[in-house]
């Protein structure tokens, strides 16, 4: 990887459009910031390439999809030791959207997406409590899930 440039003004335009809509054709975000097509795309290579955009990708509809409950677990394990191993083997879980290691008493937050009550039940007491080295597991339901698609700006 390059070394980490400054961002610009220009740079911080870029990727608040991109954060917003990572569907915008090269040709849109030039237009958008006043640049010229190959000077967009050079712009947004440099900042793939050092490491600023992570990845584009398409956020699903759930609930359309057919997995309209959403729950968040907070999982604390036995052993601190184990924490990576079971944070990774929760991503092979296709319920699973978010696995967050944490401070705090618990050492997991992950967020689920399941179809009914009944799936999040089997899905925690048999599948993640049945692993083993669970030690404790609580469950809140999700009524509403707001993201911001903005990118984060300094604190002035």
């Amino acid at each position: 990887m390059p070394p980490q440039t400054t961002l610009d003004r220009t740079d911080c335009e870029i990727l608040a459009l991109l954060a917003k809509d990572g569907r915008l054709s090269n040709k849109e975000l030039a237009g958008r910031i006043g640049l010229a097509p190959s000077s967009a795309h050079a712009r947004v290579q440099r900042l793939f390439e050092e490491g600023f955009v992570a990845g584009i990708h398409a956020e699903l509809d759930t609930q359309r999809l057919g997995f309209g409950l959403h729950a968040m677990i907070s999982i604390q394990l036995d052993q601190v030791s184990a924490i990576q191993s079971f944070a990774d083997g929760l991503l092979s879980f296709p319920e699973v959207l978010d696995v967050f290691q944490v401070s705090g008493k618990e050492d997991l937050l992950v967020l689920v997406a399941t179809q009914d009550t009944d799936h999040l039940r089997n899905l925690v007491m048999d599948r993640l409590v049945g692993e083993g080295g669970v030690r404790h597991v609580e469950t809140s339901i999700v009524f509403r899930h707001l993201r911001a698609h903005d990118m984060p700006t300094r604190a002035s």
